[in-house]
């Protein structure tokens, strides 16, 4: 078939002369061609009956048959397309649940690791403030002894003494 493009409400619609029918000469179909340049673009159904010329003979001119094979093609492509989509859909649900799944153990494992480190935190804060007291005792009794060895230190002979501690 071929198809000659026309300018009609904003749409680009094509005349188009359906092939040679077995039961119609190559003639007859060339002389008849199906005019969609005079049928109105889809519109919603209450807009169809408005634009609908009073006049049916456009209508009279389309071939029922060439249309309802348009038509189920273009509803066997819908619904492919729609099953495309559901499938897709469904691997992109699936492929969220996956990775809801996996942020929940990882979050649950972020968790119970902090808690463990909290814990170690806390027992290594203790340990730091024992060994501090620790360090403050030592520190107050070298205070207290360097004093007392310096004076020892200086009680013996010159020879044997150590050196000062300061």
């Amino acid at each position: 078939s071929s198809g000659i493009n026309a300018e009609y409400g904003g749409s680009t619609l094509v005349e188009a002369n359906p092939g040679p029918n077995q039961n119609q000469p190559k003639a007859a179909a060339a002389a008849a061609p199906v005019k969609l340049t005079k049928c109105q673009p889809l519109l919603p159904n209450s807009a169809v009956t408005d634009t609908l010329p009073s006049d049916h003979t456009q209508l009279r001119h389309l071939k029922s048959r060439p249309i309802g094979e348009l038509f189920s093609l273009y509803e066997d492509h819908l619904r492919h397309t729609a099953v495309s989509i559901s499938e897709e859909q469904n691997k992109l649900t699936r492929t969220i649940k996956d990775h809801e799944v996996a942020v929940a153990q990882i979050l649950a494992v972020s968790q119970k690791k902090q808690q463990v480190y909290t814990v170690w935190g806390g027992s290594i804060q203790g340990s730091i403030r024992d060994i501090s007291l620790s360090l403050g005792e030592i520190q107050k009794t070298l205070d207290t002894l360097v004093p007392v060895v310096n004076e020892l230190n200086s009680l013996l002979p010159v020879n044997e003494r150590m050196q000062t501690f300061s």
